[in-house]
């Protein structure tokens, strides 16, 4: 459970909070580890899911290579690492915002578990639609481009490593509204904010988009650009809601419309 959220902590009550939320988060990340290593077979079918998905490849590239003894034991500890962190991300988001709860007001306390689930879901939203979306026709662009020039071969650690970045990438991506949403309420910008600088927003998700996605193909950074711009404008209207009241609001917003309001304004 999150501390209280009206309690004071001392610089050392916080580094010892923040030594049980590691731990606790540490255990959460070893049993998820623990549960990929188990389902190991299940695991692998997965990830090669995407790449079982393009078409007209040579049946030498569905089967993944190895140039090391110690590289298919290396390769599969990386996975579970990979697969325990998606599996253990619900209780990970959890111990973070019940980390920071006591920085929040009795009256922000409404708010926590709103933010802790629509955390979780984007999360997860945005690995899924990396996964079951993007990452086939990444794969089926990148792979099918010049196949029939080359020997297309895939080697286990980059294979699995590019896919795991690739929904790492659009997992994190598809935060941002959470971002925006807390810089709003706590008055850091607003929509009016939001609005205005919209423009500037695209290019950064155009910008992001082009540099966080592994595969660098037209279809993914768009497949990524797209859904950030939405995501940006869902949280415009969420933004106007959370923020604190302006006094124009408190006032009437269109108070100094009145006449004999700006008769009454100071020189």
């Amino acid at each position: 459970m999150p501390a209280n959220v009206d309690d004071q902590f001392t610089l050392f009550e916080h580094l010892d909070e923040l030594r049980k939320r590691l731990m606790w988060a540490l255990a959460a990340l070893a049993v998820g580890v623990i549960v990929a290593a188990v389902f190991n077979s299940i695991v692998f079918e997965l990830l090669l899911y995407p790449l079982k998905q393009v078409p007209g490849l040579d049946p030498a590239a569905y089967k993944l290579t190895t140039f090391s003894p110690a590289e298919p034991f290396m390769t599969s500890l990386k996975i579970w690492v990979v697969v325990g962190i998606m599996l253990a991300a619900p209780f990970l988001i959890w111990q973070m915002w019940a980390y920071v709860g006591p920085a929040f007001t009795s009256t922000e306390k409404r708010y926590f578990y709103p933010v802790v689930i629509a955390t979780t879901l984007l999360f997860l939203g945005g690995v899924v639609f990396g996964y079951l979306i993007v990452l086939p026709k990444g794969l089926q662009f990148l792979l099918g481009f010049g196949s029939g020039n080359f020997n297309v071969q895939n080697r286990a650690s980059d294979y699995f490593t590019f896919v795991a970045l690739f929904v790492l990438a659009f997992g994190a991506v598809f935060e941002m509204p959470v971002v925006l949403v807390l810089l709003a309420k706590v008055g850091v910008i607003d929509d009016r904010f939001m609005r205005k600088h919209r423009r500037y927003a695209i290019l950064i998700s155009a910008i992001v988009a082009a540099v966080i996605t592994p595969s660098q193909d037209a279809f993914s950074m768009l497949a990524m650009f797209i859904p950030l711009v939405i995501l940006y404008e869902i949280s415009i209207p969420i933004a106007r809601w959370v923020q604190p009241k302006r006094e124009a609001d408190a006032g009437g917003e269109h108070a100094g419309d009145d006449p004999d309001d700006l008769s009454r304004a100071p020189a």
